[in-house]
């Protein structure tokens, strides 16, 4: 796992830690200009556009400042909180989530223990006032990503709203007061201590009008703000160029430099979007141009460590737009490759289907793991840490929940998601053609095979009609020929008639029977011109006799 590498000197998408300090460059103003205000202000709002670093200036910069103070009673103890993306039937109020956070600060003194039963136990001055006795620390309250709190219901941002400005603005909570009466003095003066917290909110540039609905508690909420703004020219070069020089820490790369040709033309990329009405560079796309060359030194495919135009000019647009698809590139196996793409861009955002805006979700990894099944496992979810396309956080249940490292990686996850979708839709419509094909080519088989079976039929069947006609031909022949020979027979037999006829009439007339069938066969050969003859001489001979 990459915990185990050594250090990379760009973190890429991922924020920088407040261990990264020592790699921080190029905000160096932003930084004391937003702590000055911070000690002077009890709440300040930081904005800037999503990109521009406001999570990184909050961990590498005005946190490690925190503690640098060597006089102990003015040690300002930060507490972080993500309050996340609102998920129905998942997600713990703001509320629940703030004192999550806070139970795990210790509060191992006796002194404020008569709070106890005078403070609701779910009041943030409660919690607060009891570690800052213990611990004698003021303390600084920062969400993060506070445009994730008007997700949740109404109902539960009011409840926040109400403790955040009694937490703020209120020295002793009524219901302690009225329940102070028993105190005895020593109580009664630690009870008039003042609670010393500030609170800092950081949200994008985009979302600052969502604050206007905090005014009912927060009044001040908007008087005291602090813009991020992109990098200038000469932030971005010390934010690439000291980075690479760096000798203090473990890195996977040796020193190296940047020619001041490339130095410019990476600039000049980076500013191109100013254009568009932009206030300055996106630290976000700068840290994935310089995490880009850094590994192409690590992979000593740059000579002399030093880098030139010529190494990234032809493909610095595929830098950006591939970055995603790169990370996912290089999960092992290949086969969990598709299941990462759906894991991310089905499971870890959510896009308003009435805006189409799209935001992260943080989700717990057994709930992931449950959802999408193998090759989706722990393993596969710290792969994607390493790679930085996702952050892990401890849940108050004991377990880790993941969710997309940065904002601005929405929109390549979002553009590959249509992509994917596109593509597989093509796929199942190719499938269906094939199918369809198949189909039809079964379809014509059978009509085929029909059409031959009923043609095998009707030329059966008229070789039965064909037979049957030369059988009965055959039979009618054979009848006409024994009616001819029958005819033939019997002409033979009148002649034999007529002979006989014809000897009995040289001496006497033949007998009446004789006649009787010499009258009767006469006429069958009317026809018979040769009989005729011989029938005409008889029938005169005869005369006499009839």
């Amino acid at each position: 796992m990459f915990s185990a590498m050594k250090q990379k000197r760009y973190p890429g998408v991922k924020p920088f830690e407040a261990a990264d300090k020592a790699l921080f460059f190029g905000r160096q103003r932003d930084i004391a200009d937003l702590s000055d205000l911070i000690a002077l202000e009890r709440l300040v709002v930081l904005f800037g556009k999503s990109g521009y670093g406001k999570s990184s200036l909050i961990n590498a910069g005005i946190i490690p400042g925190l503690s640098t103070d060597d006089q102990e009673e003015e040690l300002i103890q930060p507490l972080l909180v993500r309050l996340g993306s609102y998920q129905e039937g998942q997600s713990k109020t703001p509320l629940e989530n703030l004192l999550g956070r806070l139970r795990e600060i210790s509060t191992e003194t006796t002194e404020t223990a008569f709070l106890d039963g005078l403070a609701p136990e779910r009041s943030l001055w409660y919690h607060f006032n009891r570690r800052q006795t213990a611990s004698g620390r003021r303390y600084l309250l920062i969400l993060d990503q506070f445009e994730e709190f008007f997700t949740y219901p109404p109902a539960q941002q009011q409840a926040f709203k109400t403790e955040l400005a009694e937490l703020l603005y209120v020295d002793t909570p009524q219901a302690i007061r009225r329940a102070a009466a028993g105190l005895d003095k020593a109580q009664r003066r630690l009870l008039a201590t003042p609670l010393e917290v500030k609170l800092l909110l950081a949200i994008r540039s985009d979302r600052m009008s969502l604050l206007d609905s905090m005014k009912d508690k927060l009044p001040a909420i908007l008087h005291k703000r602090f813009e991020l703004k992109g990098l200038t020219n000469d932030q971005a070069r010390a934010a690439i160029e000291k980075p690479a020089i760096s000798t203090d820490g473990n890195f996977a790369a040796l020193p190296f430099t940047y020619s001041e040709a490339a130095l410019n033309l990476m600039v000049d990329k980076l500013s191109e979007t100013w254009s568009a009405g932009h206030s300055g560079i996106e630290a976000f796309q700068l840290q994935i141009l310089c995490e880009y060359l850094e590994g192409e030194i690590i992979a000593g495919r740059i000579p002399n460590n030093r880098i030139e135009p010529q190494h990234f000019e032809s493909k610095i647009n595929n830098i950006y737009e591939g970055y995603y698809l790169r990370l996912i590139g290089k999960l092992e196996p290949p086969s969990a490759r598709p299941a990462a793409q759906q894991l991310i861009e089905e499971g870890l955002i959510f896009q308003d289907a009435q805006t189409g805006e799209a935001r992260r979700l943080s989700v717990d990894a057994d709930v992931l793991v449950q959802r999408f099944g193998p090759p989706v496992s722990q393993e596969l979810l710290r792969q994607l840490e390493s790679t930085f396309l996702l952050r892990r956080e401890a849940s108050s249940s004991g377990g880790f929940n993941y969710e997309v490292s940065h904002d601005t990686l929405l929109a390549p996850i979002q553009k590959s998601r249509d992509t994917r979708i596109a593509r597989e839709a093509a796929e199942r419509e190719r499938a269906q053609a094939k199918r369809r094909q198949k189909r039809l080519a079964t379809l014509l088989a059978a009509a085929l095979l029909a059409l031959a079976l009923v043609t095998a039929a009707v030329l059966y069947v008229l070789k039965l009609r064909n037979d049957a006609v030369r059988e009965k031909q055959n039979a009618e022949n054979a009848l006409n020929d024994l009616i001819i020979a029958q005819r033939a027979k019997e002409r033979i037999e009148f002649k034999n008639l007529l002979s006989g006829i014809e000897r009995v009439l040289t001496k006497n007339c033949p007998d009446a029977a004789t006649l009787t069938e010499f009258d009767t066969q006469k006429n069958k050969y009317q026809e018979d011109a040769e009989l005729n003859v011989k029938i005409s001489e008889i029938d005169q001979k005869l005369i006499p006799c009839r």
